[in-house]
């Protein structure tokens, strides 16, 4: 009985790991833009790999929420979470957005820079926001905002390219399946801590 579902285990682990399964197994959370005029762009900050260098992921987070704003999508940038979310709004500042109007808060996690957002959103009477953040990231952003009152659209930043055609190898299968697998978890952790 046990050995089976080792293996059964095993060959999906193997097949999530390497083929493009993965990409079935993360369709759930994507979602195509939605984002339109706001009052405000909020810019949900990634990784850095260095006090000057952020991680891909975030640096496509960045080049998006620059998109949104040169397309004058809104007047004002919140950039927030952690550190990176001064290195994020230095990169803005540096691509031309003026720096009095990008607002910076290091929350420590999506659930307290929601807070913090709406916060912000409120002492300036502002009532939408759009919202850049990576792809699979969207469904419990959105929900967690939608929790707190905000009315806000999404600019989700892709993070793997897709194969123009099928190869039975998909090179960036790990890195997806680890993805999906932790938004899955956090969609089930915020949710049993009431947070949406």
């Amino acid at each position: 009985m046990i050995r089976p579902l080792v293996f059964t285990i095993g060959v999906l682990t193997i097949l999530l790991w390497f083929t493009p399964l993965a990409d079935v197994y993360s369709a759930p959370l994507v979602v195509t833009s939605d984002a339109r005029r706001s009052d405000v762009i909020v810019l949900m900050s990634s990784g850095l790999i260095d006090r000057d260098w952020v991680t891909p992921d975030a640096a496509q987070r960045t080049w998006g929420t620059l998109k949104l704003y040169k397309e004058h999508f809104a007047p004002f940038v919140i950039s927030v979470g952690g550190d990176q979310a001064q290195v994020q709004a230095t990169m803005l500042e540096r691509a031309g957005v003026p720096r009095n109007v990008i607002f910076v808060d290091r929350a420590p996690n999506t659930h307290a820079s929601a807070i913090v957002v709406s916060k912000i959103m409120k002492d300036h009477d502002w009532r939408s926001a759009a919202i850049v953040t990576s792809q699979y990231d969207v469904p419990r952003v959105r929900m967690t905002f939608e929790r707190l009152g905000v009315s806000s659209s999404f600019l989700p930043a892709p993070e793997f390219r897709k194969p123009e055609r099928f190869h039975i190898y998909r090179h960036a299968a790990f890195e997806i399946t680890y993805h999906a697998t932790y938004e899955y978890a956090a969609i089930v952790w915020y949710k049993w801590h009431g947070w949406f």
